[in-house]
Protein backbone atom coordinates (compact mmCIF):
# COMPACT_ATOMS: atom_id res chain seq x y z
CA UNK A 1 0.00 0.00 0.00
CA UNK A 2 1.26 3.45 -1.09
CA UNK A 3 1.33 5.90 1.78
CA UNK A 4 0.21 9.26 1.22
CA UNK A 5 2.73 11.67 0.69
CA UNK A 6 1.65 14.23 3.46
CA UNK A 7 2.72 10.89 5.75
CA UNK A 8 6.01 10.90 4.49
CA UNK A 9 6.41 14.97 5.63
CA UNK A 10 5.02 14.63 8.58
CA UNK A 11 7.15 11.59 10.03
CA UNK A 12 10.10 13.87 8.70
CA UNK A 13 9.00 16.70 10.84
CA UNK A 14 8.78 14.65 13.59
CA UNK A 15 12.20 13.50 13.19
CA UNK A 16 13.63 17.12 12.28
CA UNK A 17 11.92 18.31 15.72
CA UNK A 18 13.41 14.92 17.94
CA UNK A 19 16.89 15.69 16.27
CA UNK A 20 17.19 19.21 16.78
CA UNK A 21 15.79 18.58 20.85
CA UNK A 22 18.64 16.39 21.33
CA UNK A 23 20.86 18.80 19.34
CA UNK A 24 20.39 21.86 21.62
CA UNK A 25 22.01 19.84 24.78
CA UNK A 26 24.43 22.22 26.22
CA UNK A 27 24.22 24.91 23.25
CA UNK A 28 22.74 27.96 24.26
CA UNK A 29 18.92 28.38 23.17
CA UNK A 30 17.65 31.59 21.72
CA UNK A 31 17.51 34.18 24.71
CA UNK A 32 20.26 31.97 26.99
CA UNK A 33 23.94 33.62 27.89
CA UNK A 34 24.52 30.11 29.13
CA UNK A 35 23.75 27.12 27.67
CA UNK A 36 22.45 24.06 30.53
CA UNK A 37 22.50 20.77 31.00
CA UNK A 38 19.93 18.52 32.32
CA UNK A 39 21.08 15.35 34.55
CA UNK A 40 17.75 13.20 36.28
CA UNK A 41 16.68 13.29 39.49
CA UNK A 42 15.83 9.73 40.13
CA UNK A 43 12.46 9.07 42.04
CA UNK A 44 13.52 5.57 43.74
CA UNK A 45 16.41 7.03 46.05
CA UNK A 46 17.94 4.63 47.86
CA UNK A 47 21.22 6.39 48.30
CA UNK A 48 21.75 10.21 46.87
CA UNK A 49 25.03 10.52 44.91
CA UNK A 50 23.74 13.36 42.24
CA UNK A 51 26.03 15.81 43.18
CA UNK A 52 29.10 13.83 43.27
CA UNK A 53 27.95 13.60 39.30
CA UNK A 54 26.54 16.53 38.88
CA UNK A 55 30.03 17.99 40.17
CA UNK A 56 31.91 15.87 38.39
CA UNK A 57 30.08 16.38 34.81
CA UNK A 58 30.64 19.95 35.61
CA UNK A 59 34.43 19.61 35.83
CA UNK A 60 34.84 18.28 32.41
CA UNK A 61 32.66 20.80 30.89
CA UNK A 62 34.52 23.38 32.49
CA UNK A 63 37.54 21.79 31.37
CA UNK A 64 36.33 22.06 27.76
CA UNK A 65 34.85 25.60 27.87
CA UNK A 66 37.27 26.66 25.34
CA UNK A 67 36.93 24.65 22.85
CA UNK A 68 33.28 24.97 22.69
CA UNK A 69 31.39 27.28 24.93
CA UNK A 70 29.84 27.85 28.42
CA UNK A 71 27.71 25.10 29.87
CA UNK A 72 26.24 24.85 33.45
CA UNK A 73 24.78 21.08 34.97
CA UNK A 74 21.37 21.36 36.23
CA UNK A 75 19.36 18.45 38.07
CA UNK A 76 15.92 17.96 37.30
CA UNK A 77 13.26 19.11 39.66
CA UNK A 78 11.12 16.64 38.89
CA UNK A 79 11.45 13.06 40.33
CA UNK A 80 11.07 10.38 37.68
CA UNK A 81 11.08 6.83 37.71
CA UNK A 82 14.16 5.04 36.22
CA UNK A 83 12.60 3.09 33.42
CA UNK A 84 10.95 6.53 32.29
CA UNK A 85 14.39 7.94 32.80
CA UNK A 86 15.98 5.93 29.71
CA UNK A 87 12.95 6.77 27.87
CA UNK A 88 13.57 10.42 27.79
CA UNK A 89 17.17 9.95 26.83
CA UNK A 90 16.39 7.50 24.81
CA UNK A 91 13.87 10.05 23.30
CA UNK A 92 16.40 12.82 23.86
CA UNK A 93 13.53 14.60 25.85
CA UNK A 94 13.85 16.50 29.37
CA UNK A 95 17.31 14.76 30.21
CA UNK A 96 20.68 14.92 28.70
CA UNK A 97 22.76 12.97 30.70
CA UNK A 98 22.53 9.70 32.66
CA UNK A 99 25.14 8.54 34.96
CA UNK A 100 24.64 4.86 35.64
CA UNK A 101 26.44 1.46 35.97
CA UNK A 102 27.70 -0.33 32.29
CA UNK A 103 25.40 -2.55 31.00
CA UNK A 104 25.19 -4.20 27.24
CA UNK A 105 21.42 -3.10 27.46
CA UNK A 106 22.18 0.72 27.73
CA UNK A 107 25.27 0.45 25.65
CA UNK A 108 23.08 -0.51 22.82
CA UNK A 109 20.63 1.97 23.63
CA UNK A 110 22.60 4.98 23.99
CA UNK A 111 26.34 6.60 23.76
CA UNK A 112 28.59 5.73 26.35
CA UNK A 113 31.28 7.52 27.60
CA UNK A 114 33.44 5.16 28.95
CA UNK A 115 35.66 6.56 31.52
CA UNK A 116 34.55 5.13 34.94
CA UNK A 117 33.55 7.95 36.76
CA UNK A 118 33.76 5.68 40.19
CA UNK A 119 37.68 5.04 39.61
CA UNK A 120 35.84 1.10 39.77
CA UNK A 121 34.67 1.98 43.39
CA UNK A 122 30.70 -0.22 42.23
CA UNK A 123 32.93 -2.78 41.94
CA UNK A 124 33.80 -2.80 45.48
CA UNK A 125 31.23 -4.83 47.18
CA UNK A 126 31.03 -4.81 51.08
CA UNK A 127 28.55 -7.25 52.95
CA UNK A 128 25.77 -6.64 55.42
CA UNK A 129 26.00 -9.71 57.32
CA UNK A 130 24.13 -10.80 60.85
CA UNK A 131 26.55 -9.40 63.87
CA UNK A 132 27.07 -13.38 65.00
CA UNK A 133 28.93 -14.24 61.71
CA UNK A 134 31.26 -11.75 62.20
CA UNK A 135 34.13 -13.98 63.14
CA UNK A 136 33.21 -16.51 60.41
CA UNK A 137 33.73 -13.36 57.80
CA UNK A 138 36.94 -12.77 59.28
CA UNK A 139 38.53 -15.85 58.25
CA UNK A 140 37.74 -15.40 54.75
CA UNK A 141 40.52 -15.24 52.48
CA UNK A 142 39.33 -16.74 48.95
CA UNK A 143 36.41 -17.52 46.38
CA UNK A 144 36.45 -21.18 47.58
CA UNK A 145 35.77 -20.47 51.47
CA UNK A 146 33.63 -17.55 50.77
CA UNK A 147 31.70 -20.19 48.33
CA UNK A 148 30.57 -21.87 51.87
CA UNK A 149 28.35 -18.75 52.36
CA UNK A 150 25.11 -17.72 50.11
CA UNK A 151 24.79 -13.89 48.92
CA UNK A 152 21.66 -12.25 48.68
CA UNK A 153 20.63 -9.96 45.48
CA UNK A 154 17.69 -8.62 43.48
CA UNK A 155 16.06 -10.45 41.41
CA UNK A 156 17.53 -9.23 38.02
CA UNK A 157 20.20 -7.60 39.13
CA UNK A 158 23.80 -8.20 37.22
CA UNK A 159 25.43 -8.85 40.68
CA UNK A 160 23.75 -12.32 40.44
CA UNK A 161 25.58 -12.97 37.28
CA UNK A 162 28.56 -12.33 38.23
CA UNK A 163 28.92 -13.66 41.67
CA UNK A 164 26.99 -17.19 40.30
CA UNK A 165 29.61 -17.37 37.59
CA UNK A 166 32.19 -17.57 40.28
CA UNK A 167 30.48 -20.13 41.76
CA UNK A 168 29.12 -18.46 44.75
CA UNK A 169 25.48 -19.65 45.38
CA UNK A 170 22.81 -16.47 45.46
CA UNK A 171 19.78 -15.97 46.96
CA UNK A 172 17.30 -13.45 45.15
CA UNK A 173 14.49 -11.32 46.32
CA UNK A 174 11.92 -9.06 44.25
CA UNK A 175 11.75 -6.13 46.70
CA UNK A 176 14.87 -4.28 47.82
CA UNK A 177 13.66 -3.89 51.18
CA UNK A 178 12.87 -7.73 51.48
CA UNK A 179 16.57 -8.62 51.48
CA UNK A 180 17.58 -7.07 55.36
CA UNK A 181 14.74 -9.34 56.30
CA UNK A 182 15.77 -12.45 54.74
CA UNK A 183 19.24 -12.08 56.00
CA UNK A 184 17.88 -11.94 59.42
CA UNK A 185 15.56 -14.62 59.21
CA UNK A 186 19.39 -16.55 57.74
CA UNK A 187 18.16 -17.26 54.25
CA UNK A 188 21.36 -16.36 53.04
CA UNK A 189 24.46 -15.29 54.38
CA UNK A 190 25.66 -11.79 53.16
CA UNK A 191 24.55 -9.41 51.26
CA UNK A 192 26.77 -7.50 49.52
CA UNK A 193 26.33 -3.69 48.49
CA UNK A 194 28.59 -1.04 46.18
CA UNK A 195 31.10 0.54 48.53
CA UNK A 196 29.82 4.37 48.33
CA UNK A 197 26.30 2.87 48.63
CA UNK A 198 26.64 0.78 52.23
CA UNK A 199 27.33 3.23 54.64
CA UNK A 200 23.82 5.13 53.10
CA UNK A 201 21.71 2.36 53.58
CA UNK A 202 22.94 1.30 57.09
CA UNK A 203 21.22 4.56 57.94
CA UNK A 204 18.25 4.55 55.68
CA UNK A 205 17.02 0.80 56.41
CA UNK A 206 16.28 -1.33 59.09
CA UNK A 207 19.20 -2.91 60.08
CA UNK A 208 18.86 -3.81 63.31
CA UNK A 209 20.90 -7.46 64.20
CA UNK A 210 23.10 -6.81 60.95
CA UNK A 211 26.64 -5.09 60.61
CA UNK A 212 28.91 -3.62 57.98
CA UNK A 213 31.51 -6.72 57.04
CA UNK A 214 34.83 -5.01 58.10
CA UNK A 215 37.72 -7.96 56.74
CA UNK A 216 36.65 -8.41 52.99
CA UNK A 217 35.80 -7.12 49.85
CA UNK A 218 34.24 -8.63 46.98
CA UNK A 219 36.06 -6.90 43.72
CA UNK A 220 34.69 -7.38 40.01
CA UNK A 221 35.19 -4.29 37.51
CA UNK A 222 31.55 -2.69 37.57
CA UNK A 223 32.17 1.02 35.76
CA UNK A 224 29.48 3.69 36.01
CA UNK A 225 29.47 5.79 32.63
CA UNK A 226 27.72 8.82 31.69
CA UNK A 227 25.23 8.08 28.81
CA UNK A 228 23.97 10.31 26.31
CA UNK A 229 21.67 9.96 23.15
CA UNK A 230 22.74 8.08 20.51
CA UNK A 231 22.52 11.58 18.54
CA UNK A 232 24.28 13.04 21.07
CA UNK A 233 27.87 12.33 19.36
CA UNK A 234 29.74 15.94 20.11
CA UNK A 235 28.23 15.94 23.68
CA UNK A 236 29.70 13.11 23.95
CA UNK A 237 33.40 14.08 23.13
CA UNK A 238 33.23 16.99 24.94
CA UNK A 239 32.61 14.84 28.22
CA UNK A 240 35.06 12.38 27.41
CA UNK A 241 37.71 14.91 26.58
CA UNK A 242 36.65 16.66 29.59
CA UNK A 243 37.10 13.71 31.99
CA UNK A 244 40.25 12.66 30.23
CA UNK A 245 42.01 16.54 30.45
CA UNK A 246 40.65 16.43 34.12
CA UNK A 247 42.71 13.37 34.93
CA UNK A 248 45.90 14.35 33.20
CA UNK A 249 45.98 17.90 34.85
CA UNK A 250 44.92 15.58 38.81
CA UNK A 251 42.26 17.64 38.84
CA UNK A 252 39.74 14.08 38.58
CA UNK A 253 42.01 12.50 41.12
CA UNK A 254 41.35 15.66 43.57
CA UNK A 255 37.70 15.99 42.83
CA UNK A 256 37.46 12.18 43.71
CA UNK A 257 39.16 11.70 46.60
CA UNK A 258 38.34 15.11 48.64
CA UNK A 259 34.35 14.42 47.97
CA UNK A 260 32.35 13.90 50.64
CA UNK A 261 31.05 10.81 49.44
CA UNK A 262 34.41 9.39 48.79
CA UNK A 263 36.44 10.67 51.38
CA UNK A 264 33.48 8.62 53.87
CA UNK A 265 33.86 5.42 52.03
CA UNK A 266 37.90 5.08 52.74
CA UNK A 267 37.52 7.05 56.03
CA UNK A 268 34.75 4.43 57.50
CA UNK A 269 35.05 0.91 55.53
CA UNK A 270 38.98 0.73 55.72
CA UNK A 271 39.20 -0.50 52.01
CA UNK A 272 43.06 -0.77 51.92
CA UNK A 273 43.04 -3.07 55.07
CA UNK A 274 40.31 -5.19 53.59
CA UNK A 275 41.27 -8.87 52.02
CA UNK A 276 40.27 -8.24 48.65
CA UNK A 277 38.26 -11.42 46.71
CA UNK A 278 38.42 -10.28 43.36
CA UNK A 279 35.82 -11.76 40.70
CA UNK A 280 35.77 -11.95 36.85
CA UNK A 281 33.01 -9.52 35.36
CA UNK A 282 31.63 -11.58 32.24
CA UNK A 283 31.02 -8.02 30.43
CA UNK A 284 33.72 -6.35 31.73
CA UNK A 285 36.20 -8.49 30.66
CA UNK A 286 38.17 -6.18 28.27
CA UNK A 287 42.02 -6.16 29.14
CA UNK A 288 42.93 -3.03 27.49
CA UNK A 289 40.31 -1.09 29.84
CA UNK A 290 41.28 -2.93 32.76
CA UNK A 291 44.95 -2.57 32.07
CA UNK A 292 45.13 1.42 32.28
CA UNK A 293 45.32 1.26 35.98
CA UNK A 294 45.69 4.91 36.63
CA UNK A 295 41.52 4.90 35.96
CA UNK A 296 40.87 2.38 38.73
CA UNK A 297 41.56 2.07 42.34
CA UNK A 298 43.73 -0.29 42.05
CA UNK A 299 45.30 -2.41 39.26
CA UNK A 300 43.50 -5.36 38.44
CA UNK A 301 45.09 -9.04 38.54
CA UNK A 302 46.52 -9.75 34.85
CA UNK A 303 44.50 -13.25 34.92
CA UNK A 304 41.19 -12.13 36.51
CA UNK A 305 39.12 -13.80 33.81
CA UNK A 306 41.81 -16.34 32.72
Amino acid sequence: MTRPWYLFLLLAGAWLISAETVARACKPEAGEQIATILLPLRQEIRHDHRQYFSGLLQLALDKTEADYHPCEVRISEHPTPQARLYLDLEKGEHIDVIDATAMPERDRRFLAVRFPLLKGLMGYRIAFIREEDKAAFAEIENIAELSAFTAGQGAGWPDVEVLRASGLPVVTADKYEALFRMLRAERFDYFPRGAQEVLSERQTFNTEGLVVESSMAIVYPWPVYFYVNPREAELAERIEQGLHRAKEDGSFDRYFYQHPLIKGVFEQLHLQDRQLIYLCHPYHRDKTALGRSEYWLNPWPDNLCD
